[in-house]
């Protein structure tokens, strides 16, 4: 594996309409010492399924520009199921809601991209 976007991109399980599924398994990078006794995926991991979730949906590379709210209320870790919802809210900005098993709401993102369209 040569980075964490070919790590996430491996993840991908589906997308339906605005949603983009992944399963996480226990060897994915990000939890090499974050933290040993307990893994947990770091929020700007989460963030980076978030831009790849993006990116699929919108058939264009996105770039984080800015993010404007950032909430993570449950740790995401190892053989996790993680669903990234996006809402478009007008121009280059966007929610994402991100849900562990489909249901349990884990992260909430406010956030603005520069697109470049994919060849």
């Amino acid at each position: 594996m040569t980075n964490l976007q070919d790590a996430i991109a491996l993840c991908f399980k589906g997308r339906e309409g605005q949603k983009c599924r992944y399963e996480i398994g226990a060897d994915f990078p990000a939890f090499e010492g974050h933290f040993p006794s307990r893994p947990l995926l770091p929020a700007v991991v989460q963030l980076l399924f978030v831009l790849d979730a993006l990116s699929r949906i919108e058939q264009k590379h996105c770039a984080l520009k800015a993010v404007s709210k950032a909430k993570f209320n449950r740790p995401v870790g190892p053989e996790s199921r993680l669903t990234v919802e996006i809402l478009p809210k007008g121009g280059n900005v966007f929610a994402a809601q991100l849900l562990l098993d489909g249901q349990q709401k884990c992260g909430q993102i406010l956030f603005e991209v520069t697109t470049h369209e994919t060849h």
